[in-house]
């Protein structure tokens, strides 16, 4: 009888289970998905209750036609072993249609090794249909949006641009924390610090103005600006110093939890500075197998995709024991339990070592650079989280002067406890204070004081994203890396210094989005959602219902929105009076253009709704026509420019570009003298008669050489009859117009194919 046949994704994962199985069965892979939803079309009968329609994966076709020939006859058993989560259940299950399989086995195994993968032969089940249907409606509502709502924003936004359940929301954050950067106005405050010693002793410490002693110990002493700062500083003038009183106690830390999805991709982009889809792409790789020499391929962690920290407690009792044994009794902490995140699929693991015995150091010779790193990273963590907390001893001192008293605090390690594997935060350290009494007198040896503003809100990074979205509850743990990936994959939002800013046309989406579509980018309504999904899964609702009940209330805004938005607006163009205005959309935001584009290029910017946007004057006069200047946009970025465009063209040059005189006299026009200016292509000289007088020319190289000059040629321009000249380009010597690029005449337009010869 033929042996049985076990499907899994990938063939890493499948060289993992042939060493562990060997020629017991026979492993392939299906490389991921085999069936989805065709791309060009929205595939999803509406009418016959959301029926999706699936075709085989284009690149799949090959290997489903091998996997058909391994499957052969009826009787060869089929066992689908794909991920342990919605999305590897749905690979089995489109394997099982595409297939035809009758009665596959399913197994399912959180840990490649011998073990786990035996104990999942020992007990197979079927396809956990509820778990298909909540995969079956994620993909199915996410591509209602998809299809229904990028249309309405190629129209109105720009051509070629998507819209996403999810990654909406993600980018509405993102916009709303620059806003709030942008609104924020800080306030001022000081500080007073002053550096104090006992009496004849060398040794420093700082102190810190906090209250007064008239207002009890409860009180805060403000300081508000350098006014409050010059009465307290006159208040200390010529004060004794003396300590008030001494406070000592013991804290502890305790160790921080293992690692899921979303804390190991914030902890990887912190300490390891990789981005959440590199995190999760090695991860992927440490959890299928890594080939450890004369051990074979064997999987190194846990399934890397989930929000539970439960531990299993064979485990559990391997870490403890090694602890122990290497680290001592001190070092082993009491068993903990870990509040479970609401929604948590507590039937999970953690990430951790799938033998917490096995060190980094061990298997570094195998492991690339990044493997090792993450390896490390997951197997420190997981440690720690069973080790005993670390203990502070912490003392803090309060200093007289007067009615104003100082506080000065230090701290340190007593135990390392769980530090003794995990690195420490340096800032937990702080500066020791010496033996102190209370009354006894001290010396100042200066004081302080130092101006504050508050910040604004920082940026998100991808790593606070993700802990963000994962706080309010918005996507799961197999799709954090893709959705921070995706709004910057569309321009909708780019990083700069490893923060999220978001773009113009991020914006514009964001504010046509808010406008008609809020629900779908509300974070409430999207957490709702994935609560739903999660009842799905479990069995508690249809998902046919589910989708039904969001599209719905997503076709009645789609009809709203579009008549909110009318691409003609029935107005007359005020420019020429014989077009009509249309919303038209760029990468800078909506507009409403003339419908006799180009012969017409009146244009007026507008919101989403298709009102008037309000223009950002500024309290500055133009200086050529006295209206005021106001913020725009243009191709090249942000300008100031008159507000009285197209009749007034003035655009005020930054100071930094403002020309710079050379002292030479233009050498074509004999009367102004030439100045140094920047265009789009960089420096170059010009007359300062411009444009009297149209000469330019590029200023001397970086060696300090002068570059060579056109040559004037004793014949006129065919077409402009101005002077040609002789010039240089890449290609050799050539001819043109000396009044170029004003005028491109036939030599000039011809130049680089027209070289001269040199004498």
């Amino acid at each position: 009888m033929a042996v049985s046949l076990i499907i899994v994704e990938s063939p890493a994962k499948a060289r993992t289970l042939k060493r562990f199985l060997g020629d017991s069965y026979d492993v392939r892979a299906s490389m991921g998905h085999v069936r989805d939803l065709p791309e060009k079309t929205l595939s999803v009968d509406v009418d016959a209750g959301f029926t999706p329609t699936y075709e085989v994966v284009e690149s799949r076709r090959k290997t489903l036609g091998e996997l058909r020939t391994a499957v052969g006859g009826r009787g060869r058993e089929v066992i689908l072993a794909s991920d342990p989560d919605r999305e590897g259940e749905a690979i089995a299950w489109h394997l099982s249609e595409a297939l035809h399989l009758r009665n596959p086995k399913r197994i399912e195994f959180h840990e490649i090794t011998a073990d786990a993968v035996r104990r999942a032969l020992e007990s197979p089940r079927e396809i956990d249909m509820n778990l298909v249907n909540a995969q079956q409606a994620r993909r199915i509502v996410d591509r209602l949006v998809g299809y229904k709502l990028s249309p309405f924003l190629w129209s109105k936004v720009q051509k070629g641009i998507s819209a996403g359940r999810v990654q909406s929301v993600a980018l509405r954050l993102v916009v709303d924390r620059e806003v709030e950067i942008r609104a924020f106005v800080p306030v001022e405050s000081w500080t007073v610090d002053a550096t104090f010693s006992r009496v004849g002793d060398n040794l420093r410490f700082k102190g810190r103005l906090v209250r007064r002693a008239s207002e009890g110990d409860k009180s805060k002493l403000e300081i508000p600006d350098q006014a409050a700062v010059d009465r307290l500083l006159g208040e200390l003038e010529g004060q004794a110093y003396s300590v008030l009183g001494i406070e000592e106690k013991r804290r502890t830390k305790a160790s921080p939890p293992p690692y899921i999805t979303s804390t190991l991709q914030q902890d990887a982009s912190s300490r390891l500075r990789y981005a959440p889809n590199r995190t999760m792409r090695v991860a992927q790789s440490l959890y299928e197998g890594v080939d450890l020499g004369p051990q074979g391929s064997t999987g190194l962690i846990t399934y890397m995709r989930t929000d539970s920290t439960n531990i299993a407690a064979e485990a559990d009792g391997k870490v403890r024991a090694w602890i122990k044994s290497e680290l001592g009794d001190k070092y082993l902490g009491r068993p903990r339990t870990d509040k479970a995140r609401a929604g948590a699929q507590e039937a999970h693991e953690a990430i951790r070592p799938t033998d917490p015995t096995r060190r980094p150091e061990s298997v570094r010779q195998y492991l690339k650079d990044d493997e090792y790193r993450l390896y490390e990273l997951i197997w420190r963590r997981f440690v720690a989280s069973r080790m005993a907390d670390a203990v502070y001893t912490g003392n803090q001192a309060e200093i007289q002067a007067g009615d104003l008293i100082f506080r000065a605090s230090g701290v340190r390690l007593t135990f390392d406890g769980f530090y003794k594997v995990w690195e420490r935060d340096e800032r937990d350290d702080e500066a020791q204070l010496p033996e102190l009494a209370p009354g006894e007198r001290l010396e100042q040896h200066g004081i302080e004081p130092e101006q504050h503003f508050t910040q604004p809100p920082p940026r998100y990074s991808e790593a606070t994203l993700i802990k963000e979205l994962e706080e309010r509850g918005i996507g799961r743990p197999s799709t954090y890396a893709s959705i921070v990936t995706v709004i910057q994959a569309r321009g909708y939002v780019e990083q700069r210094e490893r923060r999220l800013h978001p773009t113009a046309l991020g914006e514009t989406v964001n504010q046509v989005m808010v406008a008609q579509f809020g629900p779908i980018v509300d974070d409430k309504y999207t957490a709702d959602m994935e609560a739903k999904l999660d009842d799905i899964e479990k069995g508690g609702l249809e998902w046919a219902t589910i989708v039904g009940g969001f599209y719905g209330p997503l076709e009645k805004m789609l009809s709203d929105a579009n008549e909110a938005m009318p691409a003609e607006t029935g107005e007359e163009c005020p420019l020429c009076h014989e077009g009509q205005l249309i919303l038209k959309a760029s990468r800078f935001g909506a507009f409403k253009g003339c419908s006799r584009y180009p012969q017409c290029k009146f244009r007026q910017a507008v919101t989403p709704t298709g009102e008037p946007a309000p223009p950002a004057l500024l309290d500055e006069l133009c200086p050529d026509c006295g209206k005021p200047l106001q913020n725009r946009k243009g191709r090249y970025g942000e300008f100031v420019g008159c507000s009285g465009y197209p009749e007034c063209k003035y655009i005020r040059k930054d100071e930094k570009e403002a020309p710079k005189p050379t002292g030479e006299t233009c050498p074509q026009c004999g009367k102004h003298q030439l100045v140094e200016r920047k265009g789009r292509f960089g420096t170059f000289l010009a007359c300062s008669g411009y444009p009297e007088c149209t000469y330019r020319a590029n200023p001397p190289r970086k060696d300090g050489k002068p570059r060579a000059e056109p040559v004037l040629l004793a014949e006129p321009c065919p077409v402009c009859g101005k002077p040609m000249v002789e010039r240089k380009g890449r290609f050799g010597n050539f001819k043109s117009c000396s009044d170029y690029p004003r005028c491109k005449g036939p030599q000039g337009a011809k130049a680089k194919k027209t070289p001269v010869p040199t004498a």
